[in-house]
Protein backbone atom coordinates (compact mmCIF):
# COMPACT_ATOMS: atom_id res chain seq x y z
CA UNK A 1 0.00 0.00 0.00
CA UNK A 2 3.19 2.41 1.07
CA UNK A 3 5.17 1.03 -1.55
CA UNK A 4 4.99 3.93 -3.68
CA UNK A 5 6.80 7.30 -3.33
CA UNK A 6 5.31 10.94 -4.24
CA UNK A 7 7.23 10.75 -7.84
CA UNK A 8 4.87 7.67 -8.24
CA UNK A 9 1.62 9.18 -6.87
CA UNK A 10 1.78 12.48 -7.64
CA UNK A 11 -1.76 12.91 -6.94
CA UNK A 12 -0.74 11.94 -3.34
CA UNK A 13 -0.43 15.56 -1.85
CA UNK A 14 -3.36 17.17 -3.90
CA UNK A 15 -5.69 14.33 -2.85
CA UNK A 16 -4.79 14.65 0.91
CA UNK A 17 -4.95 18.43 0.70
CA UNK A 18 -8.51 18.38 -0.62
CA UNK A 19 -9.60 15.42 1.35
CA UNK A 20 -7.89 16.75 4.96
CA UNK A 21 -9.72 20.08 4.40
CA UNK A 22 -13.04 18.63 3.10
CA UNK A 23 -12.54 16.21 6.16
CA UNK A 24 -11.37 18.66 8.92
CA UNK A 25 -14.55 21.15 8.04
CA UNK A 26 -16.95 18.70 7.98
CA UNK A 27 -16.04 17.10 11.56
CA UNK A 28 -15.12 20.85 12.92
CA UNK A 29 -19.37 21.60 11.93
CA UNK A 30 -20.63 18.92 13.42
CA UNK A 31 -18.15 19.19 16.09
CA UNK A 32 -19.81 22.27 16.98
CA UNK A 33 -23.25 21.97 15.98
CA UNK A 34 -23.33 18.40 19.07
CA UNK A 35 -21.49 20.74 21.69
CA UNK A 36 -18.16 18.91 21.25
CA UNK A 37 -14.88 20.14 21.22
CA UNK A 38 -13.70 20.20 17.61
CA UNK A 39 -10.25 19.86 18.07
CA UNK A 40 -10.25 15.00 18.17
CA UNK A 41 -13.28 14.96 15.21
CA UNK A 42 -10.82 17.84 12.85
CA UNK A 43 -7.76 15.65 13.77
CA UNK A 44 -9.53 12.31 13.24
CA UNK A 45 -10.50 13.66 9.85
CA UNK A 46 -7.54 15.15 8.81
CA UNK A 47 -6.09 11.16 9.47
CA UNK A 48 -9.22 9.58 7.63
CA UNK A 49 -7.73 11.70 4.63
CA UNK A 50 -4.42 10.68 4.85
CA UNK A 51 -5.34 7.38 4.80
CA UNK A 52 -7.52 7.58 1.76
CA UNK A 53 -5.26 9.73 -0.13
CA UNK A 54 -2.33 7.16 0.41
CA UNK A 55 -4.01 4.23 -0.14
CA UNK A 56 -6.29 4.95 -3.08
CA UNK A 57 -4.07 7.76 -4.77
CA UNK A 58 -3.27 5.75 -8.36
CA UNK A 59 -0.09 5.32 -9.64
CA UNK A 60 1.89 6.72 -12.81
CA UNK A 61 2.30 2.99 -13.63
CA UNK A 62 -1.56 2.36 -13.20
CA UNK A 63 -2.84 -1.27 -13.77
CA UNK A 64 -5.11 -2.43 -16.76
CA UNK A 65 -5.55 -6.47 -16.08
CA UNK A 66 -8.56 -7.87 -14.08
CA UNK A 67 -8.72 -7.05 -10.24
CA UNK A 68 -7.31 -9.49 -7.98
CA UNK A 69 -5.87 -10.11 -4.57
CA UNK A 70 -2.56 -11.86 -2.91
CA UNK A 71 -3.05 -14.08 0.02
CA UNK A 72 -1.02 -16.77 1.72
CA UNK A 73 1.37 -17.47 4.56
CA UNK A 74 3.86 -14.87 4.47
CA UNK A 75 2.17 -12.06 6.10
CA UNK A 76 3.48 -12.29 9.33
CA UNK A 77 7.09 -11.88 7.71
CA UNK A 78 5.81 -9.04 5.46
CA UNK A 79 4.35 -7.09 8.90
CA UNK A 80 7.91 -7.69 10.50
CA UNK A 81 9.77 -5.32 7.54
CA UNK A 82 9.65 -2.17 6.67
CA UNK A 83 6.82 -1.52 4.45
CA UNK A 84 4.70 -3.34 7.23
CA UNK A 85 5.85 -1.20 9.76
CA UNK A 86 5.06 1.85 7.45
CA UNK A 87 1.36 0.18 6.90
CA UNK A 88 0.77 -0.34 10.88
CA UNK A 89 1.63 3.30 11.55
CA UNK A 90 -0.91 4.55 8.97
CA UNK A 91 -3.34 3.24 11.05
CA UNK A 92 -1.98 3.99 14.54
CA UNK A 93 -3.20 7.22 14.81
CA UNK A 94 -6.51 7.09 12.80
CA UNK A 95 -7.55 4.21 15.85
CA UNK A 96 -6.18 6.30 18.40
CA UNK A 97 -8.27 9.53 17.27
CA UNK A 98 -11.35 7.77 16.84
CA UNK A 99 -11.37 6.19 20.45
CA UNK A 100 -10.64 10.02 21.67
CA UNK A 101 -13.54 11.08 19.61
CA UNK A 102 -16.30 8.39 19.90
CA UNK A 103 -15.30 6.37 23.01
CA UNK A 104 -15.91 3.33 21.45
CA UNK A 105 -13.04 1.00 20.93
CA UNK A 106 -14.33 -2.11 19.86
CA UNK A 107 -16.39 -0.19 17.27
CA UNK A 108 -13.47 2.03 16.57
CA UNK A 109 -11.31 -1.27 15.90
CA UNK A 110 -13.83 -2.92 13.84
CA UNK A 111 -14.82 -0.03 11.61
CA UNK A 112 -10.68 0.64 10.99
CA UNK A 113 -10.50 -3.30 10.31
CA UNK A 114 -13.29 -2.84 7.69
CA UNK A 115 -11.79 0.31 6.05
CA UNK A 116 -8.67 -1.74 5.15
CA UNK A 117 -10.09 -4.26 3.89
CA UNK A 118 -12.62 -1.96 1.89
CA UNK A 119 -9.60 0.14 0.94
CA UNK A 120 -7.70 -3.01 -0.20
CA UNK A 121 -10.39 -4.11 -2.19
CA UNK A 122 -11.07 -1.17 -4.07
CA UNK A 123 -7.37 -0.78 -4.74
CA UNK A 124 -7.32 -3.58 -7.65
CA UNK A 125 -11.08 -2.67 -8.50
CA UNK A 126 -10.14 1.15 -9.41
CA UNK A 127 -6.80 0.32 -11.32
CA UNK A 128 -4.98 2.14 -8.99
CA UNK A 129 -1.70 0.70 -9.77
CA UNK A 130 -1.51 -0.86 -5.90
CA UNK A 131 -1.88 -4.13 -5.34
CA UNK A 132 -4.27 -5.84 -2.95
CA UNK A 133 -2.59 -7.68 -0.67
CA UNK A 134 -3.69 -9.54 2.68
CA UNK A 135 -0.70 -8.72 3.89
CA UNK A 136 -1.44 -5.12 3.75
CA UNK A 137 -4.80 -5.76 6.04
CA UNK A 138 -2.86 -7.65 8.33
CA UNK A 139 -0.24 -4.64 9.09
CA UNK A 140 -3.45 -2.23 8.95
CA UNK A 141 -5.16 -4.16 11.80
CA UNK A 142 -2.30 -4.63 13.95
CA UNK A 143 -1.61 -0.76 14.02
CA UNK A 144 -5.88 -0.48 14.56
CA UNK A 145 -5.19 -2.28 17.43
CA UNK A 146 -1.96 -0.85 18.91
CA UNK A 147 -3.96 2.73 18.42
CA UNK A 148 -7.05 1.44 19.95
CA UNK A 149 -5.02 -0.11 23.30
CA UNK A 150 -2.75 2.54 23.43
CA UNK A 151 -5.94 5.86 23.22
CA UNK A 152 -8.43 3.13 25.56
CA UNK A 153 -5.20 2.89 28.14
CA UNK A 154 -4.45 6.82 28.17
CA UNK A 155 -8.28 7.58 28.81
CA UNK A 156 -8.31 4.98 31.44
CA UNK A 157 -5.94 6.36 33.27
CA UNK A 158 -6.71 9.61 32.58
CA UNK A 159 -10.05 8.93 34.45
CA UNK A 160 -12.07 10.14 31.16
CA UNK A 161 -13.21 6.69 30.29
CA UNK A 162 -16.65 8.51 30.40
CA UNK A 163 -16.65 11.58 28.46
CA UNK A 164 -18.77 14.67 29.44
CA UNK A 165 -20.91 14.91 26.37
CA UNK A 166 -21.13 10.36 25.61
CA UNK A 167 -20.93 7.86 28.03
CA UNK A 168 -18.84 5.01 27.98
CA UNK A 169 -21.15 1.96 26.96
CA UNK A 170 -19.86 -1.00 26.89
CA UNK A 171 -22.59 -2.91 25.67
CA UNK A 172 -23.46 -0.84 22.96
CA UNK A 173 -19.76 -0.91 21.98
CA UNK A 174 -19.61 -4.81 21.52
CA UNK A 175 -22.72 -4.37 19.55
CA UNK A 176 -21.60 -2.17 17.51
CA UNK A 177 -18.31 -3.76 16.41
CA UNK A 178 -20.17 -6.98 15.90
CA UNK A 179 -22.45 -5.19 13.31
CA UNK A 180 -19.40 -3.34 11.30
CA UNK A 181 -17.49 -6.41 11.77
CA UNK A 182 -19.96 -8.86 10.74
CA UNK A 183 -21.97 -7.05 8.33
CA UNK A 184 -19.14 -4.59 6.94
CA UNK A 185 -16.86 -7.76 6.53
CA UNK A 186 -19.73 -9.67 4.73
CA UNK A 187 -19.95 -7.45 1.99
CA UNK A 188 -16.40 -6.99 1.50
CA UNK A 189 -15.90 -10.50 1.16
CA UNK A 190 -19.14 -10.69 -1.26
CA UNK A 191 -17.70 -8.50 -3.48
CA UNK A 192 -14.49 -10.30 -3.41
CA UNK A 193 -16.42 -13.73 -3.93
CA UNK A 194 -18.07 -11.80 -7.05
CA UNK A 195 -15.21 -9.58 -8.83
CA UNK A 196 -11.75 -10.52 -7.20
CA UNK A 197 -9.95 -13.81 -8.15
CA UNK A 198 -7.87 -14.99 -4.68
CA UNK A 199 -4.11 -15.81 -5.95
CA UNK A 200 -2.46 -17.99 -3.09
CA UNK A 201 0.89 -18.21 -2.50
CA UNK A 202 3.45 -19.62 -5.26
CA UNK A 203 2.10 -22.89 -6.46
CA UNK A 204 -1.34 -22.61 -6.01
CA UNK A 205 -3.69 -22.37 -8.61
CA UNK A 206 -5.88 -19.17 -9.01
CA UNK A 207 -9.59 -19.97 -8.11
CA UNK A 208 -11.08 -17.97 -10.93
CA UNK A 209 -8.36 -17.68 -13.79
CA UNK A 210 -10.49 -15.99 -16.34
CA UNK A 211 -8.75 -13.51 -17.31
CA UNK A 212 -8.73 -13.45 -21.48
CA UNK A 213 -8.47 -9.87 -23.46
CA UNK A 214 -4.57 -9.60 -22.82
CA UNK A 215 -4.15 -7.43 -25.45
CA UNK A 216 -5.92 -4.26 -24.37
CA UNK A 217 -2.96 -3.90 -21.46
CA UNK A 218 -0.62 -5.24 -24.53
CA UNK A 219 -1.11 -2.54 -26.85
CA UNK A 220 -1.05 0.27 -23.75
CA UNK A 221 2.21 -0.93 -22.34
CA UNK A 222 3.81 -1.09 -26.04
CA UNK A 223 2.63 2.08 -26.47
CA UNK A 224 4.46 2.97 -23.56
CA UNK A 225 7.46 1.38 -23.71
CA UNK A 226 7.79 1.61 -27.51
CA UNK A 227 6.10 4.92 -28.85
CA UNK A 228 3.62 5.13 -31.47
CA UNK A 229 3.78 3.22 -34.46
CA UNK A 230 4.75 0.13 -33.04
CA UNK A 231 3.34 -3.36 -34.49
CA UNK A 232 2.11 -5.92 -31.72
CA UNK A 233 3.09 -9.25 -33.48
CA UNK A 234 1.87 -11.56 -31.26
CA UNK A 235 0.95 -12.63 -27.43
CA UNK A 236 1.24 -15.97 -25.30
CA UNK A 237 1.02 -17.00 -21.99
CA UNK A 238 3.74 -18.04 -20.19
CA UNK A 239 4.89 -19.12 -16.72
CA UNK A 240 7.77 -17.74 -14.71
CA UNK A 241 7.84 -18.19 -11.20
CA UNK A 242 11.04 -17.17 -10.46
CA UNK A 243 9.92 -13.59 -11.37
CA UNK A 244 6.29 -14.21 -10.38
CA UNK A 245 3.39 -15.79 -8.93
CA UNK A 246 0.78 -15.33 -11.04
CA UNK A 247 0.34 -16.05 -14.31
CA UNK A 248 2.26 -13.82 -17.09
CA UNK A 249 1.41 -12.65 -20.63
CA UNK A 250 4.53 -12.07 -22.68
CA UNK A 251 4.14 -9.67 -26.18
CA UNK A 252 6.75 -9.56 -29.06
CA UNK A 253 6.97 -6.26 -30.87
CA UNK A 254 9.24 -5.11 -34.02
CA UNK A 255 11.00 -3.46 -31.43
CA UNK A 256 10.98 -5.91 -28.35
CA UNK A 257 9.27 -7.57 -25.89
CA UNK A 258 8.10 -8.16 -22.51
CA UNK A 259 6.12 -9.72 -20.43
CA UNK A 260 3.19 -8.58 -18.01
CA UNK A 261 1.34 -10.32 -15.25
CA UNK A 262 -2.31 -11.34 -17.34
CA UNK A 263 -4.69 -10.31 -14.14
CA UNK A 264 -3.19 -7.20 -12.76
CA UNK A 265 -1.26 -5.72 -16.18
CA UNK A 266 2.05 -4.91 -14.45
CA UNK A 267 5.04 -4.98 -15.99
CA UNK A 268 7.67 -8.16 -15.23
CA UNK A 269 10.18 -7.79 -17.78
CA UNK A 270 10.77 -5.94 -21.20
CA UNK A 271 13.76 -5.66 -24.04
CA UNK A 272 14.41 -2.90 -25.94
CA UNK A 273 15.61 -4.76 -29.67
CA UNK A 274 15.58 -1.84 -31.78
CA UNK A 275 19.33 -0.51 -32.19
CA UNK A 276 20.19 2.54 -30.64
CA UNK A 277 20.87 6.04 -33.19
CA UNK A 278 23.92 6.91 -34.52
CA UNK A 279 26.09 9.56 -32.69
CA UNK A 280 25.22 8.94 -29.47
CA UNK A 281 28.43 9.78 -26.99
CA UNK A 282 28.70 8.15 -23.31
CA UNK A 283 27.19 9.32 -19.86
CA UNK A 284 28.43 9.77 -16.93
CA UNK A 285 27.45 7.51 -14.38
CA UNK A 286 25.41 9.50 -12.59
CA UNK A 287 23.41 9.92 -15.99
CA UNK A 288 23.19 6.77 -16.37
CA UNK A 289 21.65 6.38 -13.10
CA UNK A 290 18.70 8.98 -13.74
CA UNK A 291 17.94 7.70 -16.88
CA UNK A 292 17.35 4.10 -15.31
CA UNK A 293 15.83 5.27 -11.97
CA UNK A 294 13.02 7.37 -13.58
CA UNK A 295 12.19 4.35 -15.84
CA UNK A 296 12.09 2.19 -12.86
CA UNK A 297 9.72 4.68 -10.93
CA UNK A 298 7.69 4.85 -14.12
CA UNK A 299 7.23 0.93 -15.09
CA UNK A 300 8.34 -0.51 -11.78
CA UNK A 301 6.66 1.64 -8.82
CA UNK A 302 6.17 -0.75 -6.60
CA UNK A 303 10.13 -2.02 -6.55
CA UNK A 304 11.94 1.07 -7.39
CA UNK A 305 9.94 4.22 -5.95
CA UNK A 306 10.24 3.20 -2.30
CA UNK A 307 13.59 1.58 -2.82
CA UNK A 308 17.05 3.51 -1.73
CA UNK A 309 19.17 4.95 -4.51
CA UNK A 310 20.23 1.66 -6.55
CA UNK A 311 23.37 -0.37 -6.49
CA UNK A 312 25.16 0.08 -9.75
CA UNK A 313 27.86 -2.94 -11.59
CA UNK A 314 31.03 -1.96 -12.98
CA UNK A 315 30.51 -0.99 -16.86
CA UNK A 316 29.96 -4.12 -19.02
CA UNK A 317 32.46 -4.57 -22.09
CA UNK A 318 30.17 -1.95 -24.35
CA UNK A 319 29.63 0.33 -20.99
CA UNK A 320 26.56 -0.24 -20.35
CA UNK A 321 25.44 -0.41 -16.59
CA UNK A 322 23.49 -2.79 -14.74
CA UNK A 323 21.30 -0.85 -11.73
CA UNK A 324 19.66 -3.34 -8.83
CA UNK A 325 16.90 -1.83 -6.96
CA UNK A 326 15.76 -3.44 -3.96
CA UNK A 327 13.31 -2.26 -1.56
CA UNK A 328 14.04 -1.61 2.24
CA UNK A 329 11.57 -4.22 3.07
CA UNK A 330 13.57 -7.70 3.30
CA UNK A 331 10.61 -9.99 3.87
CA UNK A 332 10.96 -11.94 0.48
CA UNK A 333 12.80 -11.44 -2.91
CA UNK A 334 11.86 -8.20 -4.21
CA UNK A 335 14.21 -6.54 -6.56
CA UNK A 336 14.86 -5.07 -9.61
CA UNK A 337 17.19 -4.87 -12.48
CA UNK A 338 17.74 -2.56 -14.88
CA UNK A 339 20.48 -2.26 -17.83
CA UNK A 340 21.15 0.89 -19.51
CA UNK A 341 23.50 1.32 -22.24
CA UNK A 342 26.84 3.62 -22.28
CA UNK A 343 24.18 5.84 -24.38
CA UNK A 344 21.68 6.55 -22.14
CA UNK A 345 18.80 4.34 -23.10
CA UNK A 346 17.45 1.49 -21.27
CA UNK A 347 18.04 -2.05 -22.83
CA UNK A 348 16.50 -4.13 -20.43
CA UNK A 349 14.19 -4.63 -16.75
CA UNK A 350 13.38 -7.12 -15.32
CA UNK A 351 11.77 -7.45 -11.33
CA UNK A 352 11.40 -10.08 -9.14
CA UNK A 353 8.46 -10.00 -7.21
CA UNK A 354 8.10 -13.42 -4.95
CA UNK A 355 7.22 -13.45 -1.49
Amino acid sequence: MLEVSLSAAPLLFPAFAVLGVLFGAVAFRLARRWGRPPLGPVLWGVALAGELAVTLAPTTGGSFGEPNCVFGTGGWGVAHGLQGALNLALYVPLAALGVWVFRRPLSVLAGCVLLSATTEVLQTVLRTGRLCDAADLLDNSSGALLGTVLAAAVLAVAGRAASPWRSFAPRRDALGALTTAGGGLAAVALVVWLYVPLYGPAGHTPPRPDVTDVRAPAQYLMAGLFGPGDRLERTSPVTDTAHSVFPLTEAVTDRGRFRFEAGSGRLVSVEFTAPEAAGGGPRSEDELRHVGTEFAKTWFPDLAAGAPSPTVAAPGPDGSRLLAFRPPDTAGTRLLEVTVSASGRVRSAIATRVR
